[in-house]
């Protein structure tokens, strides 16, 4: 019998059978509670396993080790303290096994004094010099970030194993030590799997993509077989590059080692072909993954949200819900920009009633996203009442306000709010500043505007970029200050882009000053040559100072290149959708009660002594 319940132990078997075993043990084979406590553990059975536990009078150190592992396994890691200092406590003797999950987590809870507590009694025990201890140190260490002691470990270590080198090239990786990594790498003799995707990760996250790829291509050229982390990895430098060719590249390997089907490696696939600006092809990854988590989920929607798709990203955030899928603050942030894009105030009162009523505000991304939402749907009340009630607040938040307060032409309070953000020494950086110079911009303070924009260097030490280059000139132009705003442009630092270069040639058409319309008109078709509109302005400056032969040439120069109109659309939010309309539109469908319910209106505005001649268009 005793060897039976052995073998039923060793099965896949439902909670109330485990119950009926437990009886059996309890009656008569109490020698089996320690294999029974470890069947309760493995299955994740912890709260049933703990009852077990505590009804033994004795439990050897067996018994606690795996306690101690499973609970670290689960991330519950003050019972894992917990059950150590029982351990210890009770004089039952501790095993070197039980010293890696301590220190996993102790580095999790960030308990460094603990830590360091249970390293002495490693040295105590003579622990010290067992290859399992010594890397649960090296990785102790390192994420508690201090490097050194992860140093001194590993160099007192005498025969070196893969494991020890690949736990410091992490170390390295995470304190940003991406020279000494490479070099502990080129002096490894035996590479696994592992310190590739180390040495690959250390680049990726470090923001050197381009090595992170060499090393990839270094690995295969050595004939190390690539597994789905690496694969993900890897994808996900294509993504961050923009480079889509490669990431095919990398989709063929997958498909040749079917790996597809990996969950991990399917969303870093995903989210390879949207942030390349493939988002149908990301579609097609996720319609297609056998199962979804909140991650994939978040990446479509992402995908569509930053590719400018709104209402796809809405309507698949619903679907979401539907799944019962609970979103994470990267889906919600998601959602909250797209319904900022579409600036639906319906849509954006709706998603914004849900982020709260789930008490998901608290996360300050989430929070510093719904303001931002709020305010681009000129719901700024709402969004400065969420602000005032947040009980904690960083820059991101204070950003946020600010610049919700400067688009919605609430000047004073904006620089009021920024002043009050001094007071409290939250620091500012340099969103704060195009938030600041918005405001000016807004109302028209010039002189304040180039106040700030000089106290960044003097008061604050933040260098400008090109959108501080760029509301600065905005400036200038909005107070009729063109040949100001040129002279500026002359003096930058950064190459001027096309929205400086626009900017400036919108006031010379408002101002109707062509030699600046000129300047700024041939470097934005350097700049940006299939863009209409800026052949479109041009033309029409020349038109407007009666220079005929300048407006037609450009118009040539337009049907040369062969440059289309974009087209103009007309949006209208109906029952919580937003429709968009072009030209002559046929694409709804419902045009037909469209077109037919405009000409009732021609007709009854005609019947009233109006004459209508129009299309539908922007």
């Amino acid at each position: 019998m005793e060897r039976y319940l052995i073998d039923l132990l060793h099965c896949s078997l439902p909670i109330n059978q485990l119950k009926q075993i437990q009886a059996l043990i309890i009656i008569k084979y109490l020698s089996l509670t320690p294999l029974f406590i470890r069947r309760l553990l493995n299955a994740s059975f912890i709260q049933y396993a703990r009852q077990v536990f505590d009804q033994i009078p004795h439990p050897d150190q067996g018994v606690h080790c795996s306690f101690i592992t499973a609970y670290s396994r689960l991330s519950l890691n003050n019972e894992a303290l917990r059950t150590f200092v029982s351990m210890h406590q009770n004089n039952v003797r501790i095993v070197c096994f039980t010293i890696p999950p301590i220190f996993k987590s102790c580095a999790s809870l960030l308990a460094i004094d603990v830590g360091k507590q249970v390293h002495s009694l490693v040295i105590r025990y003579g622990f010290h010099s067992s290859v399992f201890c010594q890397n649960a140190l090296i990785n102790f260490y390192a994420k508690i970030n201090d490097l050194g002691s992860a140093e001194l470990i590993f160099d007192g270590i005498l025969v070196k194993d893969t494991i020890a080198y690949n736990c410091l090239i992490s170390a390295y990786s995470r304190s940003g030590e991406v020279l000494a990594a490479q070099e502990l790498f080129d002096k490894m003799r035996d590479r696994s799997i592992v310190s590739w995707n180390a040495m690959i990760s250390c680049y990726a996250q470090n923001g050197d993509y381009h090595k992170g790829w060499i090393i990839f291509q270094r690995m295969q050229d050595e004939m190390c077989e690539p597994d789905e982390i690496t694969l993900a990895t890897v994808l996900s430098i294509c993504a961050k590059l923009g480079d889509l060719e490669m990431g095919l590249r990398i989709k063929k390997l997958i498909d040749n080692k079917n790996l597809g089907s990996n969950m991990i490696v399917s969303t870093a696939m995903l989210e390879m072909y949207v942030k390349c600006g493939a988002v149908d092809d990301g579609r097609l990854v996720f319609d297609h993954m056998a199962r979804r988590d909140v991650v994939a989920w978040s990446a479509m929607i992402a995908g569509y949200a930053q590719n400018g798709r709104s209402n796809e990203a809405l309507e698949l955030f619903e679907s979401m819900k539907s799944a019962q899928i609970k979103p994470n603050d990267v889906t919600l942030v998601s959602v909250l920009s797209a319904c900022a894009q579409l600036g639906s105030v319906e849509t954006g009162e709706r998603i914004g009633s849900y982020v709260e009523s789930r008490g998901l505000i608290s996360n300050v991304y989430v929070a510093s996203a719904l303001l931002g939402m709020y305010s681009k749907c000129g719901n700024i009340i709402k969004a400065r009442q969420i602000f005032d009630k947040l009980p904690q607040r960083d820059n991101v938040t204070w950003n946020s306000m600010i610049m919700g307060l400067a688009i919605n032409g609430f000047v004073e309070d904006a620089i009021a709010l920024y002043n009050r953000m001094k007071e409290i020494e939250v620091k500012p950086n340099n969103i704060t500043f195009v938030g600041l110079l918005t405001a000016c911009t807004h109302a028209g303070h010039v002189e304040l505007g180039l106040e700030f924009f000089r106290s960044m260097r003097s008061d604050h030490n933040i260098s400008p970029n090109i959108e501080h280059f760029a509301c600065i000139v905005d400036l200038f132009c909005r107070s009729g200050r063109l040949i100001d705003a040129y002279e500026f442009i002359c003096r930058m630092e950064v190459e001027p882009n096309v929205v400086i270069w626009g900017t400036l040639l919108s006031a010379s058409r408002i101002h109707l000053n062509v030699e600046l319309a000129e300047l700024a008109g041939k470097k934005l078709l350097e700049l940006e040559p299939d863009n209409s509109g800026n052949y479109v302005i041009l033309s029409n400056i020349y038109a407007s100072a009666g220079r005929w032969q300048e407006a037609l040439k450009v118009r040539k120069l337009m049907k040369d290149k062969r440059v289309q109109k974009a087209a103009a659309y007309s949006w209208v939010e109906v029952e919580d959708r937003v429709h968009k309309f072009l030209v002559g539109d046929t694409s709804h469908p419902r045009f037909d009660e469209v077109y037919s319910t405009i000409d009732g209106l021609a007709l009854l505005s005609t019947w009233v002594g109006y004459e209508l001649d129009f299309e539908m268009e922007a």
